[in-house]
């Protein structure tokens, strides 16, 4: 999988690899449930816009950008993963001082 170089993203400059990690850990699972939220939502004012056979489009309209919205955020979780263990490889974590 091509990664590419978070060590000059904000986070991990302030932060280091500890708290990419920490992001990761937090950030992720949140998104997660917003997007099984806003999924709940659609499903649950559906019948109120839509009637007929319009449904059954309104229903594949849903579940193909849901299907869509959970790949990418798989791919962008394990995108910053990848990230991740190529700092971890360097050795040293960037946003750490020699004091």
């Amino acid at each position: 999988m091509k990664t590419s170089d978070i060590s000059q993203t904000p986070l991990v400059r302030k932060y280091g690899v500890r708290g990419a990690k920490l992001y990761l850990s937090l950030w992720f699972p949140f998104m997660y449930a917003l997007l099984i939220a806003f999924t709940t939502a659609l499903w649950v004012v559906a019948p109120e816009f839509v009637k007929g056979w319009r449904r059954v489009l309104f229903g594949c309209l849903v579940c193909g950008l849901t299907v869509l919205a959970a790949s990418l955020l798989t791919r962008m979780r394990l995108g910053f993963l990848a990230g991740i263990e190529l700092l971890e490889g360097r050795g040293k974590p960037l946003g750490s001082s020699n004091t």
